[in-house]
Order: C-alpha cells, then structure tokens, then sequence
C-alpha cells in the first residue's frame, strides 16, 4: 500500500510534465544543431539512477565513452548525462515519450546543457538523439532515427517534417532515388559540421 501511495504522488507531482512531454516543437536540424552546447558522437558505457537530495524525484544518468566530439568542448573522453525518471527501491518515475538511452548504445547525441537540469538533456527530445548500428547483411555503419527509420539526408532549414518521434524537420527517412543508401555517421557529421559553419 505504502509502495502504491508513493507512486500515486510521484505520479500527481509529475503529471505537468507527462502531459506536455508528447508535445514538444519539432524543429529543423540547422536549430537542433545551433541550440546544441555539444554534439559528439559516443556510446553509452554505464546507467545509474538517483535520489535527487531532498526530494523524491528519481534521475538516470547516463554515461558515454566519446568517440569523437563535433561541436563543443570536452576535457575528457566521458560525459556524463542526467535524465529525469527511473527505477530504484521499489519506486518507478517515468516520463511519456522520455527515450533514455541504453547500456551499449552507440549515437550521436545533441545536448542542450552540460550545467542545467533539465527533463532531457537532449534538444528536442527525439530530435537530438540518433542511433548508429551496422545496416543489416553488412558491415557499414549507418545513422538511424530514435525509431528506427534509416536517415538518408538532412535538408536545409524551412524543410518539411517527417513523422512524430521520427527526428526533426528535414531528416530524409525514405531514399531521394533508386539504390541511395542510409547516411553514414562520418556523411551525417560532416552534413552538421556544415550547417554550424
């Protein structure tokens, strides 16, 4: 009983934020990448969750072993990230349509503040997280959206969107002509690289 009162008022505390979380502003690559404070690409080395001090709010943090940093500044090769919910002593707090992301997960990540608490860290939500995994049959490395929609290009700013939980505006998820294949993380980089210049 106790357990289930404890849920029941994280679940009042929090139902601001799970009401607004599937409601987040898509926006174009070129915004995800300029709000960005860092952009690497990395892979997810270790999951903890904690108490936040004198509260009873739950935070994953998620740490990353960073393979290559493509906007901002780092001094090691970790980072470590804190997302709001989790799972711990008997106690659950999650959030709708907060994707953490997993133990071994390999990505490229956009992360709006290293300093600030913040729900998700990550610009857009869904928007800045993509996962990079070997396409099928294959060795070669492709960048695919939180979904799992293979990305085969990134348009300019003003493009149209693709479908929610998908990415931001302008992610190409369907191939622009026969036999095109999925953007490679070293296509997709160099593609921000050229929108932050």
């Amino acid at each position: 009983m106790l357990m289930l009162s404890r849920l029941a008022v994280m679940a009042l505390l929090l139902l601001p934020l799970l009401v607004g979380a599937s409601s987040i502003r898509q926006m174009d690559m070129d915004e995800i990448a300029s709000r960005a404070e860092l952009v690497f690409e990395g892979r997810v080395i270790a999951r903890r969750v904690v108490h936040v001090p004198n509260s009873r709010t739950l935070r994953t943090e998620v740490t990353f072993e960073v393979d290559e940093v493509i906007k901002g500044n780092l001094d090691s090769d970790r980072v470590t990230l804190s997302f709001l919910g989790g799972v711990a002593d008997g106690v659950a707090l999650r959030v709708s349509d907060l994707h953490i992301p997993e133990l071994g997960e390999q990505g490229i990540y956009f992360v709006e503040s290293l300093s600030r608490p913040l729900v998700n860290p990550l610009v857009g939500w869904h928007q800045g997280h993509y996962l990079v995994d070997r396409e099928q049959g294959t060795s070669r490395s492709m960048v695919r959206t939180l979904d799992g929609k293979p990305v085969f290009g990134l348009e300019p700013a003003g493009a149209q969107g693709i479908s929610r939980g998908g990415g931001a505006a302008g992610v190409e998820v369907r191939p622009r002509k026969p036999l095109e294949m999925p953007m490679t993380p070293d296509d997709f980089k160099a593609r921000i690289r050229g929108m932050l210049q």
